[in-house]
């Protein structure tokens, strides 16, 4: 028989397996932390799917955990081994919160782990409004829930969304972001997010925590970085080229046309620079790299890879000279950036709030230029790729960024702040 209990403002599910009746001093951690991740999980390219991969991984490898990934539905193929998945949501169906709820009910887990921003589960206003809801339905249905938000909504540029209700999609979002509110706890990855949800909502400080982003494997030492020794995590393979890399979701906040306006400029000081553009189009905006791509085909410097899965991520970055991020805006960190670092890639970005906080917060080198100023943008570039110098001096500071926060560590302060908040709840469970 399932019992539910609150105290202390948490809400803790407590099956027969882990309530020890009237034992007052009893651990109800003596067994493992049952975790049910709620996230898009590969081989989905939903947004967050890489990230959640990488909190899947060391949760995984976590002998106090033992999980279960509720994730998007794909068509038939072969699941990353190693995994307990449940695919029981599909992506923009406005009955995801039923299934989630159903799912999270089979499982029984001590915590629910949202992996989300707003627009994760679903685009549609209704589905993403009723998904929105799971984390605060969850709760209270006596589980614990936690919600790791990407995004915060007040960072949303709504002319770079292509939002043509400003007024009516700001309401929205302040109530959504209430309604994830009621979870349990939050936690986002940088403190400016934190101090906003606390001042903005009036929710106690105690429930919204930063974390850091992490970064997603071992990184190499920093002895293996010095510029007389070879490392096999930052070194430029094909010496005849040198690579710029653009990655992400293009065609909103993030776009490429600036970068390819430059790219002759930089190829006339730098000979062998290549532009590299990887990923696809974000939702909203379809064609977007299509029209790019027809325009530039035949410039010989300039290439466009598409999507790639997680596996090829490591050779395109070995072989990257500099990474660019060039946004307009940001609603939440980069794990691109994250996943540069690990590799000690030189970057360059606009100098976008949310990017410079994060420099400054973890130490990682990038240089900044203004947004919209080619001039600036090309001159960056052009310095780095002439300098051997300069970029082992990035790669250096980044790697040891990268050292700073592995991912093993940010969800090992999860997990024991999981296990706090379950201690804290413990309650006697009187037999019927």
């Amino acid at each position: 028989m399932h019992s539910v209990v609150r105290s202390s403002g948490v809400s803790q599910h407590v099956s027969g397996q882990t309530a020890l009746l009237g034992a007052q001093d009893a651990d109800p951690l003596s067994h493992q932390i049952r975790v049910a991740l709620v996230t898009s999980f590969p081989p989905s390219h939903g947004d967050l799917n890489e990230y959640g991969y990488h909190l899947a991984c060391a949760l995984r490898d976590d002998p106090r955990v033992q999980l279960t990934i509720l994730a998007d539905e794909v068509k038939l193929q072969e699941e990353p081994s190693g995994f307990r998945i449940e695919r029981c949501w599909r992506f923009n169906s406005a009955f995801n919160f039923v299934r989630l709820l159903s799912a999270i009910r089979k499982s029984n887990p001590d915590v629910v782990w949202f992996n989300i921003g707003f627009s994760t589960l679903a685009r549609s206003p209704l589905a993403a409004f009723l998904a929105i809801t799971v984390p605060a339905l969850a709760r209270m249905l006596g589980y614990y829930t936690h919600v790791t938000l990407h995004t915060v909504f007040e960072r949303i540029n709504l002319k770079d969304a292509g939002v043509s209700l400003p007024g009516l999609y700001r309401l929205a979002g302040r109530i959504a972001t209430r309604l994830l509110l009621w979870a349990d706890d939050v936690s986002v990855l940088l403190p400016s997010f934190r101090s906003e949800l606390v001042s903005n909502y009036g929710v106690s400080a105690e429930r919204v925590h930063f974390r850091p982003h992490g970064t997603f494997k071992s990184v190499p030492t920093l002895e293996a970085s010095q510029p007389d020794r070879a490392e096999p995590d930052r070194v430029e393979p094909n010496r005849a080229e040198r690579i710029i890399l653009a990655f992400g979701y293009w065609g909103t906040y993030k776009r490429v046309d600036l970068l390819l306006e430059s790219i002759d400029e930089i190829v006339s000081k730098v000979p062998n620079a290549v532009l590299v553009v990887a990923g696809t189009n974000h939702p909203s905006t379809p064609g977007y790299l299509e029209s790019l791509q027809e325009r530039w085909l035949g410039n010989r410097a300039v290439r466009f890879l598409g999507y790639l899965p997680e596996e090829e991520l490591p050779s395109l970055f070995r072989s990257t000279s500099v990474l660019v991020l060039p946004y307009s805006s940001a609603a939440g960190t980069s794990g691109v950036v994250h996943q540069a670092c690990q590799f000690g890639l030189p970057m360059v970005a606009t100098n976008i709030p949310e990017m410079v906080e994060m420099a400054r917060e973890e130490g990682i080198a990038i240089e900044f230029y203004a947004p919209g100023d080619g001039r600036a943008l090309t001159n960056h570039l052009i310095r780095l790729l002439k300098s051997d110098e300069l970029r082992q001096r990035f790669s250096q500071q980044n790697l040891s960024a990268a050292q700073g926060t592995p991912m093993s560590q940010v969800v090992d302060e999860y997990v024991r702040s999981f296990q706090e908040r379950i201690l804290a709840s413990r309650v006697q469970v009187t037999a019927p």
